[in-house]
This record gives structure tokens, sequence and C-alpha cells, in this order.
């Protein structure tokens, strides 16, 4: 290592820093202009500060006033006893805040938005009890401002409900008044002010006090370091050694800690426990140092993908979708349409804000490949790069930087390779590599050799992607896993000219088939949900998705000639028969399922459903423009419907998982009761601890979306346990704990026999093709040695015990697997 290269990593983590401030700049800057500076750091903190002291003064104003003293500023009390105190509160301090460095600061305009903001709330509060679903769909607009939505909202309920009847500048002026001498009497942080006129003229102005400008000049530069830039690094990153002074080395990068929490203590009970720790920081040091390189054959194709705006391999358009032509003529009211102008105008509306939702998601699309072209540009002049990692609370790791990871999306990781080669060596590495390609294009369910089959079945298609990938796009279309496929059709060229001799410098994944089931399935030794996750040996692979599917279509064709209706309002045999015509696959449960063994719920599962109609839409409109959806414009009760079938299905497969966690979420209860986190040490020595402060009336939502939360109360109440968020939270972060550990205890192994590049992505372990099956031994012996003899959930118990000073109820019975036959499953990582 030159030492050239550690002065290009000092000059990085500098232009880093440099680019975090101008970020931290301009974002301050747009939000000051904005009249938006309750989102900045300043304004933020002093919202958190405000709110309650001033909520406080106002419950005392209307305690007074029913003492029958007189006055204007008084009868303005008549307008608080409407609302909680709290959303006064809330509007007061945000619109002050708002305006305290604005040039519409004059204190009458400040104090009428203030009223302004009131009487829209209790207004929008109305509109919501009349027309809930109305009111919903307007605030849910995605094409406009603030203020036009502030328009519709106001527009529509002049159509819809009782004519409102306004407050009147003049008591708006004089409630927003006295809620303003509220604030700078309760807070300190504004006063009044002149601002001359010229010629003698002069108004009043609201400006924050020296107090709040010492604030924010003292805590600039602190708030300009809280989002710092993250890249990769062009040297090793420094070891972890314990919980701090791992990663970057220089200054100019704010210090990491190796467990992102604000726990402080829990940190400094981490400093001494080196020894426990050692298996942790040893794995993490390992997968930091592997080198990395950009491909320059997969940035090619980006470049030019990009450049033209070609919608395939998950790309954007270049251009937006166009909206659909109006049915009726602009202008016309609803009053004035025919019975079939409305509903043609209905329709027109529904499909509108759909290209305007599609809009939305392809802007987010374009953007996120602008940030990972531009890193992958910036680092693609290395020879090798690196990836500082830490975790979180539950020992998941995680790359430092954003964008271009070995954890990213399909492009960021095909854009990634080894910067290190490896010669494949042996026919058991080509077939590796062979099975990887399948597994990217998404024929992943097949035997190995029927992988290996359908590759060399279309080597010579593959072969041409390496030569010309522009030729034909096949590849960008149908895979699965585009760029990381147009990355293997690389190396498989190289492979069908060199042989054996062949230099591999990809990644070669293998990924956990439903790992969260197959953690909870292997604690409980629970033959028949291991069965399902491909723990004991099998000819074929075993597909717990494609089985929950099974299930489903069945249920749907038995409502094909059902009766019942969904929301009263759509046919059951409708919503069947247009699901059937639509297609149901594994995909279509396969978050639902994935994600029930981490505590999802029905709400959540409907949800994924829509997630899923909204992508399976996209992709087929990419591929033709004319589509249009069975299930075009009922994608709400659709989603409805087949959830509910999806989660007796899940429910169905997914048995003795269940008594799993439902014991883990009864202990936390238990534990929380007593006003105790729950704490446990995973089998390579993390200690994890999960505990959930109580927000009880620390968050209030307006109706118009914004959420307040009091830090103040936070810490007034930080001794208190939510005990609902401790049981709903242990099943999924115990299970993560476990995987975490997995994947450690696996890096550490395999770096004692040998292999030295880890692409870990929590259930997904990667390395050179010629090292896989060396990683694969390692995947299984870890597994057992996690899950033989008493097994992680017994230690839980154990550990819950400890604290809770008393039994807690016996653990579910355990099964009859053999934890061992995971070393002959060979679906177990495929």
């Amino acid at each position: 290592m030159t030492i050239d290269l550690f002065t290009t990593q000092e000059n990085l983590e500098q232009s880093a820093r440099l680019l975090t401030q101008t970020k931290f700049k301009k974002m301050l800057t747009e939000n000051q202009q904005k009249g938006n500076e309750t989102s900045t750091y300043y304004g933020s903190s002093l919202m958190k500060r405000a709110i309650e002291p001033v909520a406080e003064r106002i419950r005392t104003a209307i305690k007074e006033a029913e003492g029958g003293r007189a006055g204007p500023k008084v009868s303005s009390v008549r307008y608080l006893r409407l609302f909680d105190p709290n959303v006064t509160a809330f509007f007061t301090a945000k619109t002050i805040i708002d305006r305290l460095t604005a040039k519409t600061n004059k204190i009458q305009s400040v104090a009428n938005s203030v009223g302004k903001a009131l009487e829209d709330e209790l207004r929008y509060t109305n509109f919501e009890q009349e027309h809930p679903w109305l009111f919903k769909k307007l605030l849910n607009e995605i094409d406009t401002t603030r203020a036009r939505k502030r328009q519709n909202l106001v527009a529509a309920y002049n159509r819809y409900c009782q004519e409102w009847v306004s407050w009147g500048e003049k008591d708006r002026i004089h409630l927003g008044m006295m809620l303003i001498e509220m604030f700078i009497s309760t807070t300190g942080f504004a006063e009044e002010a002149q601002r001359s006129l010229g010629s003698k003229k002069t108004e009043k102005i609201l400006i924050a006090t020296q107090a709040v400008n010492d604030f924010i000049k003292n805590n600039h530069e602190v708030a300009e370091m809280l989002s710092p830039v993250y890249e990769p690094m062009v040297v090793p990153p420094v070891d972890w050694q314990g919980p701090r002074g791992g990663g970057y080395l220089t200054h100019h990068i704010p210090p990491l800690s190796l467990i992102k929490t604000s726990n402080r203590n829990y940190l400094e009970e981490l400093e001494g426990l080196s020894d426990q720790m050692e298996p942790v920081y040893r794995a993490v040091n390992h997968i930091q140092k592997t080198p990395w390189q950009v491909n320059s054959f997969v940035l090619a194709i980006l470049q030019i993908l990009h450049d033209n705006g070609t919608a395939v391999a998950g790309l954007a358009a270049l251009e937006d979708e166009p909206l659909p032509p109006r049915v009726v003529p602009e202008g016309m009211t609803k009053d004035e349409m025919s019975e079939e102008q409305l509903r043609q105008f209905k329709l027109w509306k529904q499909r509108s804000t759909k290209v305007y939702e599609e809009r939305i998601r392809a802007s987010s699309k374009r953007l996120m490949t602008s940030r990972i072209r531009t890193m992958a540009e910036k680092f693609s002049k290395y020879n090798a790069i690196y990836f500082v990692h830490t975790a979180d609370f539950r020992g998941r790791l995680y790359p430092a930087s954003s964008y271009l990871t070995p954890q990213g999306n399909s492009l960021s990781k095909g854009l990634l390779k080894f910067a290190d080669g490896k010669p494949l060596g042996t026919n058991e590495a080509a077939c590796e590599l062979a099975i990887h390609g399948a597994n990217c294009f998404g024929y992943d369910k097949a035997s190995m050799q029927e992988r290996v089959d359908w590759v060399v079945e279309r080597s010579d298609m593959i072969c041409r992607v390496a030569t010309d990938p522009m030729g034909d796009l096949w590849w960008a279309r149908e895979a699965d896993d585009p760029f990381s496929f147009a990355a293997f059709c690389e190396e498989w060229a190289g492979y069908c000219e060199n042989g054996y001799d062949h230099v591999s410098y990809i990644p070669i994944a293998k990924d956990g088939a439903c790992n969260g089931l197959q953690h909870l399935s292997s604690c409980l030794l629970d033959k028949v949900g291991g069965a399902q996750v491909n723990i004991l040996p099998s000819d074929k692979p075993a597909d717990i998705y494609q089985t929950v599917a099974d299930k489903t279509i069945q249920k749907v064709k038995e409502d094909l000639a059902s009766n019942e209706m969904v929301l009263n309002t759509h046919s059951v045999s409708d919503l069947a028969k247009r699901w059937l015509e639509y297609g149901i696959t594994r995909k279509t449960a396969k978050r639902c399922t994935m994600t029930r063994v981490y505590g999802s719920t029905l709400f959540s599962a409907r949800a994924f459903v829509q997630e899923y109609l909204t992508d399976t839409d996209a992709k087929r409109k990419g591929e033709d423009r004319d589509y249009v959806s069975p299930l075009h414009e009922l994608e709400f009760p659709a989603s409805v419907y087949l959830a509910q079938h999806v989660w007796a299905s899940i429910n169905e497969t997914v048995v003795a998982a269940q008594t799993a966690m439902d014991w883990m979420q009864d202990a936390a209860r238990e534990l929380a009761k007593e006003n105790l986190p729950i704490v446990w040490t995973t089998t390579d020595g993390l200690p994890v601890m999960q505990s959930y402060p109580d927000m009880t009336k620390r968050r209030l939502k307006t109706k118009f979306g914004d959420k307040l939360v009091y830090l103040t109360l936070q810490e007034a109440n930080n001794n208190k346990l939510d005990r609902r968020r401790q049981g709903a939270g242990v099943s999924p972060n115990v299970v993560h704990s476990w995987d975490s550990a997995h994947l450690r205890m696996t890096v550490n192994l395999a770096a004692d026999n040998g292999v030295t590049h880890f692409g870990m992505i929590h259930d997904s372990f990667s390395c050179h093709a010629s090292d896989i099956e060396m990683l694969g031994a390692c995947t299984r012996e870890a597994f057992v040695w996690i899950y033989e003899d008493e097994g992680p959930l017994q230690r839980l118990k154990e550990e819950c015990e400890l604290m809770l000073g008393r039994e807690l109820p016996a653990l579910p019975p355990r099964g009859d697997l053999d934890i061992r036959d995971v070393l002959h499953s060979e679906f177990f990582f495929s």
C-alpha cells in the first residue's frame, strides 16, 4: 500500500466533509427561503422545546377565562376550547418559527397566519368527519404543493360540506396575537422589534431573540456534520478492536461506533467485553477488508442505457408517461356535467393519479440511478475500494456509505466485483459460476444440475451479451437481477474462452431460503417447518412462497361462485375471477410470507399485496404501453381481498414458528411489566438489548399530516418501557440477531479455511466461485453450532429469567429435527 493512496484517502475524506457542509447549507437555505425553518436543525429543536410550555400556558388561559374575565383577548379563548392545547401549541410554534427570519415576519401577518392555520385545522376536521374517503384522497394528492393542496381542500369543502362560516380576519388576528404573546413569554425564543419603512414609518415585526441566534451560531458546525457523507475508501479501513475507533482514517469524518445506538452506557459496557466480542470484531474486519472494484463492463452498459433513457433493467425512462387526454372541457364544473361525463371524469382523475404516482416513482429511480452512476464513475479509476461496515443494535451489518455498495440494488451490486480475481480451477467452480448466472436470471427453483444445464443451453446468447450487450436487450428485460446477470455474462464468456484457467472476479451469491423461518424452525427443531425451508436434504428445493401461493390460488378458485362482497362494494366472485386472470405467483406471496416470521400483520400483508400489484403493473406497462390490468382501478379492494387468503395460507403453513414468536412476545411483555428491557447474547458473544421507551402522548397527527414528537416528554418517561412495542418488536429483533450471528460465524470460519473475499448481505453470502464450496460448508457448520445442544431460545429464556428473578413459562416443545441434517442439504443456501 503506497503512501500516495493514504494521501488520496485523506483528500477524499476532506472532500466528503466539504460535500457534507455544502449539502447542509443548501438544505438550510432552501428551508429558510420556503419559510420552513421548523425543518432546520435549529427549528426542529426549538419546536420540540416550545410545544410543551406553550400548551401548558394555553390550558392556564382557558381556566382563567372560565373565571369570567372580559376583554378582546379573553374572548379569543372561545376558539382555544375547540382544540387540544397540544395542537394549538404546535401550529403556534410552527408558524412563528417558520417566520422568524423571513421577510414576511410582520407581527400582524404572523398573527393572522396562526389564526388561519387553526381555522383550517377545524375545517379539515369537519371535512374528514363528513367525507372521510374524499378527504383522504385529497390529502394524499401527490402532484400538488402544500398551498395548492390547501386550495383544493378548501374548494372541496365548500362544494361538499355545509358552508363554512369564516372566523374573520379580526378574530384570527386577535387569537394569533394572544398566542404569540404566550409563545414569547413561555419560550423566550422570539421578541417584538421595529422595522423602518422609510419616511419615519415603522412596523412591528417578530424576530429571534439573541439567545436563539447564539444557539443557531454555536450549533451550526455540529449540525453540519449530523448527516455526514460517507463514501468508499481507497485503503483498507481501520480495524475494529472495540466499539469505537474503526473505519475511516481522519478527523474529517465524524467518528463511527460499531453498533449504531444512542445508549452510551451500552457502548461503555462493550468496552469491557473485548475478549467476548473478539469474534464479532474479527468478522467485521474481514468483511470491510475485502477489496472491491467498479466493474467497467457493467458501468459502460449503464452509461449507454442511462444516456439514452432506455427503460429496461429497472431504469426509468427519460421522459415521463403522458397524462391521459381530458374527457371533459377544462373549466367545466361537476354541476355542469352529465351523468356519463361525470363518470368519465372520475375515471380520468383516477388514471391521472396513477400517472402522477408513476412519475414520482420514475423520478426517484432517476435520482438513485444518477447517484449510483456518479459514485461508480468517481471510484472507477481506483484498483481497489473498501467499504466501512457498522451494525445496528441487533448486530446486522451495513456499509456506512450509500448508493454504490455491495448491499445496494441490482445496479449497485452489478457494478461491483472483487478487486482480486481467482482462477476457477475446477469443474465444480465452473458449475457454481453457472448456477449463479441462473439464480441472477430468476431460474433459481430448479435443481443445481438443471440450473447448470439452463446456462449451458443458452451459452451462445450469454456470450453475445458479453461482446454486444446493446445488440439484444433480452437480458435487461427478462432477468430478475439484470446488472448482476450482465456481469455474469462477461464472466461466462471468459470461461468459455479460457476454461478452468479463467480468472473470476464477480461475487458468487448463495441465498438462504426464507431465512427467518429457517432460524425459527431450527430453534424448535421443527421438522415440518425445516422441510419447507430446506433445512432437510431433498432432490429439489422446497419453495415455501410457492406453497403459500398454491394454497391461495385454491382459495381464490373456491370464491368464483361466492355471493359475498368486499368492503360492501365489490363482488368476491368478480375479484376472484380478475385475480386468476391477473396471475397469482410466488412473488405475490413472497413478502407477506417472508415478513410473517418477523411479526407482520394482516394489515401489512394488504400493503405488500398492493405493492406487488403496483410493481408488476409498472413492469408490464414498461414492456407494453397499452397494457391494461384486469384489476385496473380495483387495486385497493383487490389487495384487501387477496391479502386475507394469503394470510390464511401462511398461517396454515407456518405453524410451529408462531409458537416461538408467541413465547418471545409473552416473555418481553413480562419483563416490560417490571419495566425491564429484554437482553440476550448471541452465540458469538454480542450482547443485544431491546429497550423501547414509552412514547405515550408524544405524537399527535393533525389533519394536514403534520406530526408532533415531544422529546421533552421522552426524557421524563425514559425509564418507562412501551409494553406493546417490546412485545411486537422482540421476535423480528431476536431472529435478526440470530441471522447476524450466523453471518459473522460463517465469515470467521471461512476465513480460517482460506476464503479471503466476502460479500455479505444478511441472508445472502458471496465469495469467489473457487471458494464457494468452502463458504457453503462453513455456512452449514456455523448454523449447526448455533442450534445444536440447547439452542439460542433456551439461552434467551435463561437470560430473561436472570433479569426477572423468576421463571418464565416453559418453552414450546422441540421437535425431532436433527439439525446436523443441514450439513447435507444442498438447497439450504443456494
